[in-house]
């Protein structure tokens, strides 16, 4: 008696192990016998404990379902301010912080952290690495969980439980930080389920609690998207999505699969009224006062990171409404899947069975009753076996995929009899369908596809008698047609494959046009600026060249192989280090090197603070100008005209302007030191400037990055930079006017002695010439006065530097350019 006991407890415990670990296939397998009555009285905890859905991924799927704290712990809380740049509230927002915020649509928590690139929304593989690294489940980060809110009081004859599932990236077709899903389970007043929902992009869909799939009587399966995080209730199966961009529509896919099964913990949470009122007896939940995006807010709103769960509108306030409105998953999907359906057949009176030809039932057929699913492309030949009910008339669908051809063959089949034991063969031959059009299959209908009515004794083979074969019916469809489908589509959708060719050029001029204008802007500035003496335009193409393609190449290719881990000195540390170590020395030394060959094999062309300032600004432009090209373009193929936005050319253009500072404080120090007599005073202000330049863009990194709020402060630190750097120009004006009025006093006629020393008497006499006297004239006058001012540092030079008699011998040449010039003009006169 005893040991039948034991084995009887054995054999229990087995079966319960067992119904609780058997994999699960992509079909989705059903437990429904034993669904109980979950009663009306059980808690709300309770409820959302028993219906707790179990979640499949796809293989290749990073992220987890967790806490918000896997957010909140690494981000900034920012607002947008219209016609203003994004402001910082806060470095560390906390639980405690969001709840008391009086927030808005204008707040959004921005991921912020070290990494390997960049903590920019849009850079997948930065969040990817720093995720894996430290937020992950697998890597010691939060334990999974889903937040359950169960609402009683919209419908007195339902309880629907809404399972909220935030992600910490979405890295699917339109990437950004944050990511909500949602799981809804439907119940009767008296707790009996009916429905399940599953959120899917803008919208979701449902299936009824007997044809959606369910583990241990109560848990329903979601099959988690790759990327996009969207639910659904086939795993190993694609679900193609349309989207409009620009004037063109893109196909993406949508992919599921079935590993790493997880059941999350539950963690209630309440409406906002009641949170607020009662906000000690809900702990983990404060964050649902927080009215902002879940990630950084982007130019085009499918990029930014989503409002939370009570700010979805009638999905959270009217749940049942809402969730009653989505459309039937079978509806909605797998319509390029081989499908058999008996249009109106009751589910439990019908049977259809898909199996090969050799009679094995097709492992990934999912049998809905009347409606049959291969979830898999089909293979060469394919059986449906249909039970109905006897003596009744009925219309059969069918959609027979040919995925080589890219097509999907749909038939009707319209007043099939069915006889005494209810039971229909047919045969797809899917290989003989490939390439037919809607009129070939029409025409070869009654030979390519066999409908077959059984007559006689239940279970009779089709391979039996004679008189079997004589019984088979050859029915022709009454409708027939091919249409193009799709399998598969690429995973990140370029422009270039979705715009039109003028529409994709006219892009790419625009970002063009976008980072060249204000940078030729700020060159010809620069150039008017220098009135005394222009440099050589050689000599600034090529300055402008090393920092429009090497010094930029380079900087990127040394920062690849310089960068940290994301564990080494915390997310926070790493940042730091990365804004205000890592890239102000790299760029800074890369583009300051081209300033310094200037300096070093020109020196005749490095005459003073002034031409450092003029060299290093242009470097620098050049840097930004590639740089801004490469982000405009960017933005473009992955967003199209919307990745344009004026908030990105403004930025942009900033940019530009910072990066002209930082490499022309070098350069100011350069020319310093091209004035300085004794040769080791020389290094003083190179590298003093070297070290200026470094920390003015690093302030400027950790500025922009790090303090609270946009305000004078902040103000004043980024653009005191810039205008001391004006400062130091207007100092070297001055200086070169006095140098000039020095040197070439007595040494020119004095009509061309007061054009060439007064500011911009040069620059109206030359207009006058090229108005009045054609090019030709206004170059030889632009030449001369040029010559002028070389003359008169070169006189300068020969002067503070004896050591240098080149100087000398140089100053004696522009004079006797200067004369020829000069005699040149009195006698066109």
């Amino acid at each position: 008696m005893t040991k039948n006991v034991l084995v009887a407890l054995l054999l229990l415990g087995m079966m319960s192990f067992a119904g609780r670990s058997a994999a699960k296939d992509q079909t989705g397998q059903r437990d429904h016998a034993a669904t109980p009555n979950a009663e009306n009285h059980k808690s709300d905890y309770e409820l959302a404990q028993l219906y707790t859905p179990v979640f499949y991924f796809h293989p290749a799927e990073v992220y987890r379902p967790q806490p918000v704290d896997v957010m909140l712990n690494q981000s900034r809380l920012r607002q947008s301010r219209r016609l203003w740049f994004d402001v910082n509230v806060s470095n560390h927002p906390t639980l405690t912080d969001l709840f008391a915020l009086q927030s808005d649509e204008s707040y959004f928590l921005d991921e912020w952290f070290g990494d390997e690139g960049s903590s920019e929304y849009s850079n997948y593989t930065s969040h990817r690495a720093y995720y894996e690294a430290l937020l992950s489940p697998m890597a010691g980060g939060p334990a999974p969980v889903v937040y359950a809110h169960v609402v009683r009081n919209e419908n007195p004859d339902n309880i629907t439980i809404q399972y909220w599932v935030f992600y910490f990236y979405d890295d699917w077709f339109n990437k950004h930080e944050g990511d909500w899903e949602m799981v809804e389970v439907v119940l009767t007043a008296a707790g009996k389920p009916e429905w399940v929902v599953l959120s899917q992009h803008h919208g979701g869909t449902r299936r009824s609690w007997a044809t959606a799939p369910v583990e241990e009587v109560t848990h329903p399966d979601a099959f988690v998207a790759l990327g996009s995080h969207a639910n659904y209730f086939v795993g190993n199966e694609i679900y193609p999505i349309e989207k409009d961009i620009g004037n063109g529509r893109i196909k993406i896919i949508d992919r599921t699969g079935t590993s790493s099964r997880l059941i999350p913990n539950v963690i209630l949470i309440p409406d906002r009224t009641e949170l607020a009122a009662n906000p000690d007896s809900w702990p983990e939940a404060e964050w649902v006062m927080f009215r902002g995006h879940w990630g950084e807010m982007a130019g085009q709103s499918d990029f930014s990171g989503p409002l939370g769960p009570a700010d979805k509108g009638t999905q959270w306030q009217q749940p049942y409404a809402w969730g009653m409105n989505q459309p039937m998953d079978l509806d909605t999907w797998y319509s390029n899947r081989l499908r058999v359906e008996v249009v109106g057949a009751k589910p439990a009176e019908t049977q259809i069975q898909l199996t090969n030809e050799h009679g094995d039932d097709l492992a990934k057929a999912e049998g809905l009753g009347n409606l049959s699913i291969l979830h898999a492309d089909p293979p060469a030949s394919v059986v449906a076996s249909i039970h109905v009910a006897p003596h009744t008339n009925w219309v059969v669908l069918v959609a027979l995929p040919d995925p080589g051809a890219g097509q999907l063959i749909r038939l009707r089949f319209t007043d099939v009899q069915f006889t005494e034991s209810g039971h229909a063969m047919l045969d797809l031959a899917s290989g003989d369908m490939a390439h037919l059009g809607a009129a070939d299959i029409h025409d070869k209908g009654s030979s390519l596809m066999r409908f077959v009515s059984e007559l006689g004794a239940p279970g009779l083979s089709l391979q039996g008698a004679a008189t079997d074969i004589q019984n088979r019916l050859a029915l022709r469809p009454s409708a027939a047609d091919a249409i193009a489908a799709n399998w598969d589509a690429p995973d990140l959708v370029w422009m270039g494959d979705v715009l039109p060719a003028y529409q994709l050029s006219l892009g790419v001029i625009l970002a063009l046009l976008y980072s060249l204008v204000p940078t030729l802007i700020f060159v010809g500035a620069l150039y008017w600026v220098d009135q005394f003496e222009k440099e050589p335009v050689r000599m600034l193409a090529a300055a402008f060249l090393w920092g429009a393609i090497p010094a930029l190449a380079v900087a990127l290719t040394t920062e690849l192989f310089l960068r940290l881990p994301p564990n080494l000195i915390g997310p926070h540390g790493l940042e730091a280090a990365r804004l205000g170590l890592i890239a102000p020395v790299l760029e800074e030394v890369i583009k300051g090197a081209g300033v310094l060959f200037i300096y070093w094999r020109y020196r005749s062309e490095f005459d003073d603070a002034l031409d450092g300032m003029i060299y290093g600004a242009i470097v620098g432009f050049g840097f930004a100008m590639t740089a801004n090209l490469l982000s405009y373009l960017s933005n473009f193929m992955l967003w199209g005209y919307q990745g344009l936005s004026m908030a990105l050319v403004v930025e942009r253009t900033v940019h530009a302007l910072d990066h002209g500072l930082y490499t022309a404080i070098l350069g100011a120090g350069l020319g310093f030191a091209r004035q300085t007599t004794k040769r080791w005073r020389r290094w003083i202000p190179i590298t003093g400037a070297l070290a200026l330049a470094i920390c003015t863009h690093a302030l400027h990194n950790l500025v922009a990055h790090s303090l609270v709020g946009l305000n004078v402060f902040t103000v004043v630190i980024t653009g005191a930079g810039t205008l001391v750097l004006w400062v130091v120009a207007g100092w070297s004006l001055l200086r070169r006017r006095r140098c000039m009025q020095l040197e070439l006093k007595g040494m020119l006629p004095e009509p061309l002695y007061h054009t060439v020393v007064r500011p911009l008497a040069s620059t109206w006499v030359q207009l006058r010439t090229l108005r009045q006297e054609g090019i030709g004239a206004w170059r030889r006058t632009r030449q001369l006065h040029n010559l002028c001012g070389e003359f008169a540092f070169k006189r300068m030079h020969a002067r503070l530097f004896p050591e240098e008699p080149e100087r000398a011998a140089e100053a004696n040449t522009l004079r006797e350019k200067i004369g020829a010039l000069v005699g040149y003009e009195r006698t066109a006169q």
